[in-house]
Order: structure tokens, then C-alpha cells, then sequence
């Protein structure tokens, strides 16, 4: 492709110089031509001047200028006597018409290297009214057309020596442009050999004209990597449900079973360890419950698609209806739960399910973590066009080291206690980006963590009145 391009450039760059060199070389030819004409026109008027005061001088002087430049002088009077016949051939059509014609000027043709005629020109003696006769100078043209070759020749060479230039700054100027290309066109291929999917051929119909074979290939490439990634991504989310799906019947049956236990072993010594399998049971329940949820929100369409089958809430109201949900759950641990919201009414474009659900998280790890004692406020306002609702508490908090990595997948902070599966937050993030939305989680000052949702405000419809 880069020699393709250089070629091309080139190419282009050669027509238009090559223009502009021919019509550089017309007018010098042009040029040289007329000043020969100016030059042997002087000659000329020199000559008739001199038939004119002293005829005598005439033949002496012509034949002098013949013997050092070549060009023939015919000068005749105004009776039609030859004066002087110096070389110039005066049968010749051309002569015959310059001395008939003596008064009139005639414009040369333009000399090229391969002109071959001799060059006439002439001029009377006296007035064009009162004529006494005509000097006729036949010019040889060989020192003029070789001087005119030359030009072209030196010419040329500049216009090769420019094309040269230009073809080496186009081969650089491409290879710094082409060589990213070509870096990442050797790490697709090297990458679509290992996928599984079969690569698309560059050269079928749908690529086939598109543009340079290597950037075809580059897409084609692209394109393969794609598509494999989508289909892993779609096999891994299959897997987890299908792993979470399978998983589920045996634990519901070995609940079952133990229950059926309980009362067998209810005056036993292993009734402590009866409860603890029972705990790990749910635990390992809630485990993939949390795996069907993760592999459900990844697997929701994007933020567009999303929005368009949707309908917006009342995060006030929302926030409000969760403080009730979740006030004897706070009251049991010995924690407080207020709401404090800055606006009556503000409307966000998330479904109030959606909302509900990433509350429901933030809740559930602040009741959880925080401790006893601990205050939690859920806080709504609207800012600009957006809504934002914090969960906050001034409990024990995590490190500072752990925030970044509390979104995580199965990551639990070392200030955890028992319970929980490390998929919380993970999915209310998701969630969240799914409808346009921000998720942070900071430490809150001067203690405790704070859970962040910002999503855009709802476009208020436009009432007016009739």
C-alpha cells in the first residue's frame, strides 16, 4: 500500500510539473525566438541606413557579417537593382514574400529544437511611404535552437531532480503515516490466528473495492476480533447462568434435606453445626443469586435502547418509600436511617425498579458493614440536569486502598465480616451505566462511606397555554 500511494502521489505530482515544464519550455523557446527576431531587425535597419549615406561600404560590411555569423544579407534598391546578394537564396518563397512585403512586419514562427527552416527577415530602406528598396537577412537558426535545447535540457534535469525530491519525501512522509497501520495490521493478524471464529476472506463481495487491499485486510481483521469478543462475551455470560441455573437444584434439595433434619437433631450436640451448614447453604444461595443478577445486567441492552423502553421516577418518593423498607432492618441493628432531600420532586430517567434496586445494595452493605450506632442518610437533590442520590454513613468505613476495587466482582474489603458475596456494587454500577448513569463509592468525612448514583434529569414536557 505504500509504494501504491507513493505511486500515486508521484504520479500526480510528475503530470503537474510536467505541465508546468512544457509551459515553461514554450516560453523560453518563445523568448529566444523574439530576441533573435529584435536582434537581426537592428542588423537589418544598420544595413539600410549604410545603402542609404554610403552604398559603397554595403557589399564590404554584408560580406564581413556573413563570414562571422552565418545569416545571408540581400539588399535591394528601389529600382530593383541587387545592391548586395550575400548568401541568401532568392528564389525561396519566404525571401520573395519579405521583400514584397518589406513595410509590413511579419511575426516569426516560434523555433523548437527540430526546426529546420532558415528564419527571414526584412526591412526597408527609407520610409514605408517612400521606400527606396528592402534589406533581406536570411538568419541561420542553429546557434538559437541550440541554445533552446540546452534550456529544455537544464529544464528537464530540474523537473527529474523535483520529481526525485518529491518521491522520496512521499516515500518517507507514507511510511511515517502507514507505519501505525502496518504495526497494527502484523498484531491483528498475529491476534485472528488464535481466535476461534473463522476469518472473513478480504477478497469476497462486501470488501471487494472498498479500498486498498491492506486496509480491507485491516477491517476484515477488526472485524473478526469483534465478533469473537462478542461471542466470548455472550458464552461467558452463558456459562455463569447456566453454572448459577445448575448449581441452584442441588442446593434447593440439600436445603430441603436439611431441613428435614432440624428436628432430629434439635436436642443434639450438633445443633451448632446443623445451623452453620444451613448458614453456608444460604450463603452459597445468595452466591448465585447474586451470579444470575451480574450475568443479567451485563447481558441488558446499552444505555440507548435501555432509555427508549423506560420510564422515569420520582427519586424523592423512591428514596423515601426504601426508608421505610429498610427502618425496622436498621432498628434491629441499633443504626438510624433519615432522608434528606433538597427537592420535593425530582424526576431522573431511571425506572424507579432500577433506583430501588441499587438503594436496596447501598442499604444492605451499610447495615451490614457500618456497625452499631452508625447513622446513615440517604440524600437526594438535583444538580444542573442531573439527580444524585447518596446512601451515607458514619460507620467504619474501608481503606482508602479499597475503594477502587469495591466495584469489583467478588471483592470483599478486609473490614467485611460474614455474609455478603462481593456482587452488590458490582451490579448496581452496571445498572447504572445501563441508563445513562455515574456510580461512585468514596469515604465519607470524617468517617463512614458514601455511595454515589447520578443519572440525568427527566426532560419536563412543555406546557403552554392555549
Amino acid at each position: 500500500m505504500r509504494v501504491r500511494l507513493v505511486s500515486v502521489f508521484t504520479l500526480l505530482a510528475a503530470i503537474c510539473m510536467i505541465c508546468f515544464a512544457i509551459g515553461i519550455g514554450m516560453e523560453l523557446a518563445s523568448s529566444r525566438t523574439q530576441a533573435m527576431v529584435i536582434d537581426r531587425i537592428q542588423v537589418a535597419n544598420q544595413f539600410a541606413a549604410t545603402a542609404s549615406v554610403d552604398p559603397a561600404r554595403l557589399e564590404g560590411e554584408a560580406q564581413s557579417y556573413f563570414e562571422q555569423t552565418g545569416n545571408g544579407v540581400l539588399v535591394i534598391a528601389g529600382s530593383g537593382t541587387v545592391m548586395v546578394d550575400v548568401g541568401v537564396n532568392r528564389a525561396d518563397p519566404r525571401v520573395i514574400e519579405v521583400s514584397h512585403n518589406a513595410h509590413r512586419f511579419i511575426p516569426p514562427e516560434t523555433l523548437y529544437p527540430w526546426s529546420t527552416h532558415p528564419m527571414v527577415v526584412g526591412q526597408p530602406i527609407g520610409t514605408s511611404q517612400q521606400a527606396g528598396g528592402v534589406v533581406v537577412i536570411a538568419i541561420s537558426t542553429s546557434a538559437t535552437r541550440r541554445g533552446i535545447t540546452d534550456s529544455w535540457i537544464q529544464l528537464a534535469c530540474v523537473t527529474a531532480t523535483a520529481l526525485l525530491a518529491f518521491g522520496g519525501v512521499a516515500l518517507g512522509v507514507s511510511g511515517w503515516i502507514l507505519r501505525p497501520v502496518s504495526k497494527l495490521r502484523r498484531d491483528v493478524d498475529a491476534l485472528t490466528s488464535t481466535l476461534p471464529v473463522r476469518r472473513a476472506e478480504p477478497g469476497g463481495p462486501r470488501s471487494r473495492g472498498r479500498g486498498p487491499r491492506e486496509i480491507v485486510e485491516l477491517a476484515v481483521g477488526v472485524a473478526s476480533i469483534t465478533r469473537a469478543v462478542a461471542d466470548l462475551a455472550a458464552a461467558e455470560r452463558k456459562l455463569v447462568v447456566d453454572t448459577a441455573h445448575s448449581l441452584r437444584n442441588p442446593l434447593a434439595a440439600l436445603a430441603v434435606r436439611l431441613q428435614a433434619l432440624q428436628p432430629m437433631i434439635a436436642q443434639d450436640h450438633a445443633s451448632a453445626t446443623f445451623a452453620g451448614v444451613v448458614s453456608e447453604v444460604d450463603r452459597l444461595t445468595e452466591l448465585l443469586d447474586g451470579l444470575l443478577a451480574s450475568a443479567v445486567a451485563d447481558a441488558a441492552p446499552g444505555h440507548a435502547a435501555a432509555r427508549s423502553n423506560t420510564s422515569d421516577c420520582d427519586a424523592v418518593a423512591v428514596a423515601r418509600d426504601r426508608v421505610d423498607a429498610w427502618h425496622a432492618a436498621f432498628q434491629r441493628a441499633d443504626m438510624t436511617l433519615t432522608l434528606d432531600a433538597t427537592t420535593e420532586v425530582a424526576e431522573a430517567g431511571v425506572p424507579a425498579s432500577v433506583l430501588a434496586q441499587i438503594l436496596d445494595v447501598a442499604l444492605s452493605n451499610s447495615v451490614r458493614y457500618a456497625g452499631r450506632d452508625a447513622h446513615t442518610a440517604i440524600t437526594v437533590s438535583q444538580e444542573c440536569e442531573s439527580v444524585v442520590v447518596s446512601v451515607r454513613d458514619d460507620g467504619v468505613g474501608v481503606s482508602p486502598d479499597e475503594l477502587d476495587q469495591l466495584t469489583t466482582r467478588f471483592f470483599r474489603g478486609a473490614q467485611a465480616t460474614a455474609g455478603g458475596s462481593g456482587l452488590g456494587l458490582p451490579i448496581a454500577a452496571t445498572m447504572a451505566a445501563q441508563y445513562g448513569g455515574l456510580f461512585f463509592v468514596d469515604v465519607a468525612e470524617p468517617c463512614g462511606l458514601v455511595v454515589t448514583a447520578s443519572f440525568p434529569a427527566a426532560v419536563a414536557p412543555n406546557l403552554t397555554s392555549g
